[in-house]
């Protein structure tokens, strides 16, 4: 049988929330989260950062040999 793992992926972009100048910026938080999950699936980023197992709590970068060569 073969060894599953997690594959943590980052989101890569960015979203601009508009606010008076001096706001903490953990009150605009809700803001963002929706602007961001309002995107649509090809305007969304995302990176592989690394792979974690769960049974040896370890954390391991993606080697680039995994990845398709173009």
């Amino acid at each position: 049988m073969s060894k599953t793992v997690n594959y943590d992926f980052e989101i890569m972009n960015y979203v601009t929330v508009e606010a008076p100048y001096g706001i903490n910026p953990e009150k605009l938080l809700d803001q963002a989260v929706e602007k961001l999950l309002s995107l649509h699936k090809n305007e969304i980023e995302l990176h592989c950062e690394n792979t974690f197992d769960g049974e040896t709590g370890s954390y391991e970068p993606i080697p680039e040999e995994w990845y398709d060569k173009k």
